[in-house]
């Protein structure tokens, strides 16, 4: 036998290997299911291991519309929320109402994704037990300064009588310039 034909028989043998594995265990890679990167740099919500993750789904103002998956400090998610808080508040523009710096493009929610994960002093200030506020500091084109601020509540979430978990993404929006996770408090 040649090195060709070994070689040959080597890799016919692994793409068999492969396609025996895939069909044979897919409840086993199912189960194993991590969390994968996506260009917008959030986290694949499809993984398996959702089982403990901190937030449940309810109705209305406690449905979940997006999982983040964090390697810093704990799984959180944006829930539909109201104008105080999640989706809905961060749709309104915030308390001021400024639509255009409360982003929720994909762009955006991967600066969340990196300033929940920032682990930089300075980084991150707690402005009331159980919440988090985290920044990102970038530049866009031009050379901009800008840093991403958002706001997290891990404390449990009461709605309509049921608890659902943490309350998850209270608010997200960028301001212009470096600032500190403690100068973001009373600029949404």
């Amino acid at each position: 036998m040649s090195v060709c034909d070994s070689t040959l028989i080597k890799s016919m043998g692994l793409v068999l290997l492969t396609g025996l594995l895939t069909l044979g265990n897919v409840s086993v890679a199912a189960a194993h299911t991590q969390p994968e990167s996506q260009d917008d740099g959030t986290r694949n919500v499809t993984r398996s291991n959702w089982n403990g993750f901190p937030l449940t789904d309810g109705p209305g103002a406690a449905k979940i519309v997006q999982k983040f998956s964090l390697t810093f400090p704990i799984d959180t998610g944006l829930r539909e929320g109201n104008a105080n808080f999640g989706r809905v508040h961060i749709a309104k523009g915030g308390k001021k109402g400024n639509k255009y710096n409360h982003e929720m493009t994909s762009y955006a929610k991967s600066l969340w994704v990196k300033a929940m994960e920032n682990e930089e002093k300075g980084s991150q200030s707690y402005p009331f037990k159980g919440g988090t506020f985290s920044t990102y500091k970038y530049k866009i084109a031009g050379g901009t300064k800008r840093t991403m601020c958002i706001l997290v509540d891990r404390n449990e979430f009461t709605y309509a009588g049921n608890k659902y978990g943490h309350k998850g993404i209270i608010t997200a929006y960028w301001v212009n310039g470096h600032i500190s996770s403690g100068e973001c408090s009373g600029k949404d």
